[in-house]
């Protein structure tokens, strides 16, 4: 009889270690999940752009950013803009929002813009919330 008892015990025991290990797995994924989409990307370059979510994806974030003196691939930029669309849900154009205009292809300043805009609660394709960058160059 101790051994049927012990045995119960154990299992029970090893039962609720595997929901702790789990428990301690999960917990420790979401937590990197977090840092992960907490950590700014880096550029490759300094004409670049991003959007990223926030409040559990309830916010869209964008950010733009051009400097003129650097020489991207024979162009020098000479201003930037991004943009958020979405067709339904309320339907939003923020239409381009454009960075400040560089001086001339030897600039050495950065210049750069965020915003930030409420993306729709609802689903399908009509809802997502689209984001659009470009840059002209000199």
């Amino acid at each position: 009889m101790r051994r049927e008892g012990r045995r119960k015990m154990n299992s029970s025991v090893g039962i609720s270690r595997h929901i702790g290990n789990a428990f301690v797995l999960i917990t420790m994924g979401i937590l990197l999940a977090l840092c992960i989409s907490l950590t700014p990307a880096q550029a490759a370059g300094q004409n670049y752009a991003r959007a990223w979510e926030t409040l559990a994806g309830a916010r869209w974030n964008g950010y733009v950013q051009i400097q003129a003196s650097y020489n991207d691939n024979g162009k020098h930029a000479k201003q930037g803009y991004h943009r958020f669309q979405r067709e339904a849900g309320p339907s939003l154009d923020t239409g381009r929002l454009f960075t400040s205009k560089a001086r001339s292809i030897n600039d050495t300043n950065i210049y750069s813009r965020q915003d930030s805009v409420w993306d729709s609660p609802l689903w399908g394709d009509k809802y997502v919330t689209r984001y659009n960058f470009d840059f002209f160059y000199f």
